[in-house]
């Protein structure tokens, strides 16, 4: 099946069977998902985030982004698992240049790209990870004040999602976003409501953050992509106090 002709036939039927719709392009991606992991197995050096993906990316007020996050969340130690090429870690840099931050992603150009700004960036493949692992790794990459995950889980099958959710235990607040239902995307495999992630933090002792309507309602403001408008959550512990 030629999967442009696909992806229109889904969004002839969004208006009409929107979560029908969104199952069907979350199971076509699947199937895509599998075979680029395959195809990087068997070449090296090829990439199924590239630099291409990478330059799409490259836009939105970043540095408005990180003086919001420190204004509502007051921190000296900053995680941000996905971070990509680092947009978020280096704003964050330039707007306090005392913060202790590190990142985590699996892209070898994101990751080159994020070095490039003497940030300090590890590799991190979650699907390799056990579950036993990925807790592990929440233990020892910790503990931070506060963690960023921006637009990951809908790269990560639902079945992984929960070794993610595990690892961003890592730090007491937490600034999560993930693409809502037929949002559309390179690799977008898990696209689900706010609702589903909130009550899978809540599994975690995570509950939305007092500051969670103040900073969607900022973000609105700012000209980043429309979809961390529309995605962003701020959580807490909540034993945490903030």
């Amino acid at each position: 099946m030629n999967r442009a002709w696909a992806h229109r036939r889904l969004n002839a039927l969004r208006r009409y069977f929107p979560n029908a719709t969104c199952r069907a392009r979350n199971t076509l991606e699947l199937g895509r998902w599998y075979a680029e992991r395959l195809r990087t197995r068997w070449r090296p050096g090829s990439e199924v985030y590239d630099a291409q993906f990478w330059d799409f990316h490259d836009t939105g007020d970043w540095d408005g982004f990180a003086r919001l996050v420190l204004r509502l969340f007051p921190s000296s130690s900053i995680v941000d698992i996905g971070c990509g090429q680092g947009l978020a870690l280096r704003a964050l840099s330039a707007a306090d240049p005392r913060l202790t931050l590190r990142g985590f992603d699996d892209s070898p150009t994101a990751i080159a790209r994020t070095e490039a700004h003497q940030l300090l960036v590890s590799p991190l493949d979650i699907v390799a990870l056990t579950r036993r692992q990925a807790l592990a790794f929440s233990r020892e990459a910790g503990p931070f004040d506060l963690a960023l995950c921006l637009e990951v889980a809908e790269h990560l099958p639902s079945w992984h999602c929960g070794k993610l959710l595990d690892i961003l235990t890592c730090a007491p607040r937490l600034i999560f976003s993930a693409a809502h239902p037929n949002q559309g995307g390179t690799l977008h495999v898990n696209e689900r409501p706010a609702s589903y992630w909130i009550a899978r933090l809540a599994e975690r002792g995570f509950r939305l953050s007092p500051c969670d309507d103040e900073l969607r309602a900022a973000l609105a403001a700012l000209a980043l992509p429309p979809w961390y408008k529309k995605n962003v959550h701020a959580f807490e512990k909540t034993d945490a106090t903030t």
